[in-house]
């Protein structure tokens, strides 16, 4: 096993020597050692083989930067926000691209902004850059900034725009008036501002083609719902246009073909969509069918199952019945798959 991971490591510096010398051909070099001094910077700072190989595999130019001068104050102006060093190479090394912009003009105006406008703290800040560099590698004030104060305008609760902010940002870092046509397409289908789902309805439309979108109806039709089933479950729980279209197919077959559920009842309870099929829909669903079979309750199972806190479902199915093992069912179901 030893000898195995000497190998890898082996190969992988030689990737990285090999992506070094590739740069050196496509651009003159000043200063002939300028590469190993960027790998031996990433190496210093605990970034691993394949992260390194990674970051150079996709930005190879940062090979020419000035790692004291260019890239190390980056590096430490992240750890005087405490991120450690783990987050620093987890984070980078799946979107680096903030490694090319400017410190002073650039990362850090755009740290404080991001921070300010959701209110997060600053491994928060970090964090939510890995799900969209825009964060810190594009100017907020013009990109995300303007969409926010659309939202504003509109009524939308701040508390609403922060939370979204933060767990989607690519969602805000949109074209400014691509962003407002999208804003006045859910406003006529009749979202209210006011409530969560505005915001939901708006990243839907947003995200999805019209190409994909007539491909997900289309799903939904082939499990027996209609133009109106689609339009109530849309209003309720948006999102559920943001699952892929094999996510949908086997779910809805779960509902129907082994719960025995008629399409129009998810399409009335659409928010069970959004659950995961391993995580939550079979476990609770083997559970149930324990107590069916001891008769502890009636064949005729409602959504309502799926749609309890995890804590109330323990105690309405699970706590009650402790002679037939059910957290151990629960809990064994709970390991399977999405």
């Amino acid at each position: 096993m030893l000898q195995m991971e000497e190998v890898r490591s082996q190969k992988l510096s030689e990737g990285l020597q090999e992506s070094a010398k590739s740069v050196s051909k496509k651009v003159q070099l000043k200063n002939p050692t300028q590469p190993d001094s960027v790998l031996d910077l990433f190496k210093n700072h605990g970034f691993s083989q394949t992260q390194i190989r990674k970051i150079v595999e996709t930005i190879p130019r940062l090979l020419l930067f000035n790692a004291e001068k260019t890239l190390l104050p980056k590096f430490q102006f992240f750890y005087s926000k405490e991120i450690p060093s783990s987050d620093l190479s987890v984070v980078l090394s799946s979107n680096p691209s903030v490694l090319r912009c400017n410190l002073d003009n650039r990362i850090i105006p755009n740290f404080n902004s991001f921070k300010d406008f959701t209110r997060r703290d600053d491994s928060e800040v970090f964090l939510a850059y890995k799900k969209c560099s825009n964060i810190l590698a594009c100017d907020f004030q013009s990109t995300i900034a303007p969409n926010v104060a659309l939202l504003r305008e509109l009524g939308v609760p701040d508390s609403n725009i922060m939370t979204e902010l933060f767990r989607h940002p690519r969602f805000f870092a949109q074209n400014y008036d691509k962003f407002r046509r999208t804003v006045k397409e859910v406003e006529k289908l009749g979202f209210n501002p006011l409530k969560y789902n505005f915001l939901s309805a708006l990243q839907a439309l947003m995200q999805i083609s019209k190409s994909t979108w007539e491909r997900k109806l289309n799903v939904f039709k082939e499990w027996g719902w209609s133009d109106e089933d689609f339009v109530i479950a849309f209003e309720k729980f948006p999102r559920c246009m943001m699952l892929s279209e094999h996510n949908i197919i086997k779910k809805m077959n779960f509902f129907v073909n082994t719960i025995g559920w008629k399409s129009s009842v998810i399409a009335c309870s659409p928010l069970i969509l959004g659950f995961s099929l391993g995580k939550r829909i079979i476990p609770r669903y083997s559970v149930l069918q324990v107590l069916l079979s001891k008769g502890f309750i009636k064949k005729q199972i409602s959504v309502q199952f799926l749609i309890y806190s995890e804590e109330e479902f323990l105690a309405r199915f699970v706590t009650p019945y402790g002679d037939l093992h059910l957290l151990k069912i629960y809990k064994e179901n709970n390991s399977l798959e999405n």
